[in-house]
């Protein structure tokens, strides 16, 4: 065991969420001190797809879109200022989103959604069937037409961690990768810190930023945070013969083309507990998914498949803010499968609580709502 560190902040989990948050605070002069069990983002982040696209993924208006809005309005910035910092760029690709209706039922619905994010306000275009096609001709020609976004997009998520990773060192942030936490330090009803296998790490504020592992951190403070992991399964195929312009989201499957010759494929959501394999049903389901939407993929060359454990909720929103009946201990976890999209405005407004308490914009994340 190493001596006992100190720094005013120590976020547990060194994914997405966990090196936005370190980068911020260190960012508004805070020393910060960031533990992660395996590799820096090895776990739901480095298996993200990287879509930016809150009017996909969430099916209302209400906080967790109004979160996604706005994080994505965040991103641009984010990302020149991780460039300028780093000299990596994350390759955001704000290209537009098109979510595509394949039957009747599809378009009725999409139609629905279309209207009401036009009255929240949100800027989105009707692709009819030919537009589609002139858009897109990668498309099925009995695609029947398109909610587009111009304004989402994906980035690369690999190149996005490693940006992180290096301006958080720049930042001078005490990085311990390897490093699990095995107790919270307890004095009153203040947590001072964590044990880890490192040493112990002493800090005015811990920040629990541990994905789908949150919750057993939860457990040694006698709370129960309902936070479980979703297994993703993701596919990859070269984009050689298959010159996509755009993301394409569909009811069962979405293709993110890349910068770098591939096409992301994805993805599942199995209950797998944390069981972290590819199965022959779950790459079945995910490659099967999306042939409706690009019959041209049939010919694409695959290239690999992989899993991620994604933190879900029980209400389906993050658990973001003060811990109940604890002092000094925060969670900024649960963020599912949008921990890429929501990683800026989660580490803005995490970093405002922490340096001004400022408590507001999180209260519908507040993990209390759990606690009544």
């Amino acid at each position: 065991m190493g001596s006992a560190m100190t720094s005013d902040c120590l976020v547990v989990g060194g994914g997405i969420i966990g090196l936005s948050l370190a980068y911020e605070l260190a960012g508004r002069g805070l020393t910060v001190t960031i533990v992660e069990q395996g590799d820096w983002g090895g776990q739901a982040s480095a298996a993200a797809a990287g879509i930016l696209g809150p009017l996909q993924e969430f099916d209302q208006p209400g906080p967790l879109l109004e979160l996604g809005l706005a994080s994505l309005a965040l991103y641009p910035q984010w990302v020149d200022q991780l460039r300028e910092l780093t000299g990596i760029d994350a390759q955001l690709g704000l290209e537009g989103i098109m979510r595509v209706a394949m039957n009747e039922q599809e378009l009725d619905q999409f139609r629905e959604r279309y209207n009401w994010q036009k009255a929240e306000g949100c800027r989105v275009e009707w692709l009819d069937q030919q537009q589609l096609r002139q858009w897109e001709p990668m498309i099925a020609s009995d695609a029947r037409g398109a909610i587009f976004s111009p304004d989402e997009g994906h980035v690369s998520n690999q190149l996005l961690l490693q940006a992180l990773a290096a301006a958080c060192r720049k930042r001078g942030v005490r990085m311990l990768a390897g490093t699990v936490a095995i107790a919270p330090v307890i004095s009153g009803g203040r947590v001072l810190g964590m044990e880890t296998t490192t040493g112990v790490c002493h800090a005015a504020e811990t920040i629990i930023a541990a994905g789908a592992w949150a919750s057993v951190i939860g457990q040694w403070l006698g709370l129960q945070l309902p936070i479980r992991p979703v297994r993703g399964q993701v596919a990859a195929v070269s984009s050689e013969s298959v010159q996509l312009r755009r993301v394409i989201f569909g009811a069962s499957g979405y293709l993110v083309p890349k910068k770098d010759g591939r096409i992301i494929i994805g993805a599942t959501e199995d209950e797998a507990g944390f069981r972290r394999g590819v199965t022959l049903a779950g790459l079945a389901k995910v490659l099967n998914g999306v042939l409706p939407y690009v019959p041209n993929l049939q010919q694409a060359d695959f290239l690999t498949a992989w899993s991620g454990l994604r933190p879900a909720t029980a209400d389906g929103l993050p658990l973001l803010g003060p811990l109940p009946g604890w002092e000094g201990i925060a969670v900024a976890s649960g963020h599912f499968r949008n921990g890429i999209l929501l990683s800026p405005v989660t580490a803005k407004w995490m970093a405002d609580y922490v340096t001004g308490g400022e408590r507001h914009p999180l209260r519908p994340f507040l993990p209390e709502r759990f606690s009544a």
